[in-house]
């Protein structure tokens, strides 16, 4: 089985509520997935994949000069330049969401909106495969689980460094993105691909 594929337990639910949505998108489990969509699935994973390992290369760098705080400026400064770089390698349309933002401009896609607000609170052991037919492109979602780097910046309110609470309410006021534990779910890295 692909290892791309991403949903939550409530496939079957997220599916249906999808399929009854007014647009055309459309579930799929890798078993129902055309053997002609692989292409752009494998380069959808290999898009995420290299998204992923830069972000976490990153703030893992930035963690190490100046702990959370210095960490914290790659995601409003350096975040967005790593996914062009990558979406102009891989020709795909790709970014990271939540259905717990600290920047609202990572809201979740609307073909993403339904099932990554469903996955609130879920284990990522609970997630079972999916891939969206999106008509001429496909839509995939893959988990950022919470990793102890990550505390820093997205842990329990009493655990945060002060200058990183300090930084996190100056940035985003509207911030709902604490009070994860590593191995929580955090959001996803969403890809886009043309079918051809």
């Amino acid at each position: 089985m692909p290892r791309f594929l991403l949903a939550s337990s409530l496939a079957a639910a997220s599916a249906a509520s999808v399929a009854l949505a007014a647009d055309p998108v459309r579930t799929l489990s890798p078993q129902e997935v055309p053997a002609g969509l692989a292409p752009a699935v494998e380069r959808g994973d290999a898009a995420a994949d290299a998204l992923r390992d830069r972000f976490l290369k990153r703030v893992t760098a930035m963690l190490a000069q100046g702990g959370p705080t210095a960490a914290m400026s790659v995601c409003p400064t350096e975040a967005p330049r790593i996914a062009r770089d990558v979406a102009e390698v891989h020709h795909v349309d790709i970014g990271r969401t939540s259905f717990r933002l600290r920047n609202p401009a990572n809201a979740p896609r609307a073909w993403a909106a339904s099932y990554v607000a469903a996955a609130a609170g879920k284990r990522p052991d609970e997630l079972k495969p999916v891939v969206f037919d999106l008509g001429d492109r496909v839509g995939l979602l893959r988990p950022i689980v919470a990793t102890p780097t990550c505390k820093g910046c997205h842990g329990p309110a009493e655990v945060l460094d002060p200058q990183a609470k300090a930084e996190i309410v100056r940035r985003y006021p509207r911030d709902q993105a604490i009070g994860f534990a590593p191995g929580d779910l955090r959001g996803f890295i969403w890809v886009e691909v043309k079918k051809r």
